[in-house]
Formats: C-alpha cells, structure tokens, sequence
C-alpha cells in the first residue's frame, strides 16, 4: 500500500496569497504546501479529499485512476475541487457486468462520507444532481454513506480495507479514516489519515489501536505551535498519537507560521515529553511534519 500526501496545508495553502512572510517566501518546496488530500496508488485508486487545488493535484502527481472518493468533512479546502472528478466519473466509473464495453457507463463514482457533508453537497453541488437534456459537464457521483463501515464490516476496495474514525473538528463532527492491507506474511499494517481535527475520542484511539495491526504511518493534523479552537496544535497532535502507538508521525494541515525546518526542530526539543513517540524516533522512524509529495509505504 503506498499512500502519497498531496497537499499538507492549512486551508488557505502556503504561499498565502498577499503575504510577504518568509515562509510565503521560503525556497524550500517543503514548505510550499497545497490544501489537504491524499491519494492511495493503483490498484486501490482511493482519494481522500477534493480541495480546490485537485486538478493540480492529480497532474502533478500524475492520478490517472480513482476507484472511490473520501470526504472528511465538507469545508471548502477538502471538496470544492469536486467538479474535477468528472473525468474519473464518466471514463472510469464503468458498468461492472460489462468492463469491456466502454460505451456503457456505470452508476458513477462512489464518494462516500458522513449525512452533514452529504447534505452539504447537495445543496452547494446541486448542478451534479439535476438532470439535464444535453452536455457531459458534470460530475457523475454516487454519495454513499460511511457511517454504516465498521471495523467489524470495513470497506474493501481493491484489497484495501477502510475503516472511518470519528474526530471532532470543534464542533463539527467530522471523520479520518483508517486504511489497512494484509501483507504476504498474514500482517496487517495500516496508515491512519486524521486530518483536521481538535479531539480525538477515545473509542476512536481504540479503535486505531485494535484494528490497525501494525501501524507504520499516522498522518494527524498539526496547525501550529499555538492552540487553535478548531485544530490540533503540534504538541496536542503528538499528545494524541502517542496513544495510538505508530511508528511514523506526520503533521499535517500546517499553516505558514513556522517553516518545515523549524517545525522539525520544534518537534525534537519537545519530544521528551512523549516517550513512546521519542522511542520511535530514536529508533529511526520519523516524527515531524509532513510535506507536499510525501510517498508513504507499508
């Protein structure tokens, strides 16, 4: 399973627009940073989120197949890029009793999430769901719910099993996701995606903890340094994912106040206070914020 980071930053991306600030500025392309998402490769085809910025995105990181769609919540840096899954929608999403016939399409692509996000895209998105006599220039979804997927029912798509996280994002009810793979050894070994968020219950820690088997990578939010009414600052994220026992830790959702650099070095003075995350890493995993185009493999 290899999961590649295609955008690590806060809502309004890193160079804010107008801002002179010396990240804005910053020549390290870590600390260039589009708005969140993440991109599971083929044959799973899984994309978690649809910012604004997706179109870039899939060019970039070259995304040339999407089986299904996973949206967190329904903000606008993690869906308004959803008019450009049209071209997955309509030239992927084929019928499945008939995959050598490119002439029929299938039901459209799955894009699954909570009831809120769902009524959310109906209403802003109502374009996609009224029928229209003539033209393509739409998006050809199915909005499946995720909050009937259990641990004990995951979701398999592609021989990746999905299993949704409850988070609070204040006090918007959102979900990350836990994506895990059984290895030829009989292992299970999982990547936890749990992007913004400011509290993680502690069923969902149990959960993380139960079914992840192996955990090699946990990507959680970070904003900053200070607290946030919304986000996890950096030391409640490492707060948090001590408990779900990773190997990896990744900050993400990062705004422009500090570069890469110094969060790095923020991460490794504070450490001490988390000693099975400072094991990891003298261990030689990593714990530390996460960049743009980060590929991460179990």
């Amino acid at each position: 399973m290899k999961m590649i980071l295609t955008g690590t930053g806060t809502s309004h991306g890193i160079p804010v627009i107008g801002c002179d600030c010396r990240v804005c500025r910053s020549e390290d392309s870590r600390d260039m940073r589009l708005r969140c998402s993440a991109y599971i490769e083929m044959p799973a085809g899984i994309l978690v989120d649809v910012g604004p910025e997706f179109r870039i995105q899939a060019l970039k990181y070259k995304i040339r197949n999407v089986s299904a769609v996973f949206i967190t919540h329904s903000h606008a840096d993690h869906l308004h890029g959803i008019d450009d899954l049209r071209v997955f929608s309509h030239t992927k999403a084929l019928d499945p009793a008939n995959p050598g016939n490119t002439e029929t399409e299938g039901s459209g692509l799955a894009i699954y999430t909570n009831t809120k996000s769902e009524q959310d895209i109906r209403h802003r998105f109502d374009y996609i769901f009224t029928p229209v006599t003539e033209g393509g220039g739409k998006p050809k979804i199915r909005i499946m719910s995720a909050e009937g997927i259990t641990a004990d029912q995951p979701l398999c798509i592609n021989g990746v099993e999905v299993v949704p996280v409850m988070l609070k994002h204040g006090h918007l009810d959102d979900m990350g996701f836990l994506f895990s793979e059984r290895q030829e050894s009989g292992e299970k070994h999982s990547i936890a995606y749990l992007t913004d968020c400011s509290f993680v219950p502690e069923n969902s820690i149990e959960l993380v903890r139960r079914n992840a088997g192996i955990l090699d990578h946990l990507v959680i939010d970070g904003l900053r340094e200070k607290p946030h009414s919304t986000h996890f600052s950096f030391e409640q994220a490492l707060e948090a994912a001590e408990k779900m026992n990773p190997r990896n830790v990744y900050l993400t959702h990062i705004t422009h106040n500090m570069s890469h650099v110094q969060i790095q070095k923020f991460v490794k003075d504070i450490l001490w206070k988390f000693p099975g995350l400072k094991k990891s890493a003298e261990n030689g995993f990593y714990v530390g914020p996460a960049y743009d185009g980060l590929v991460l493999e179990c």
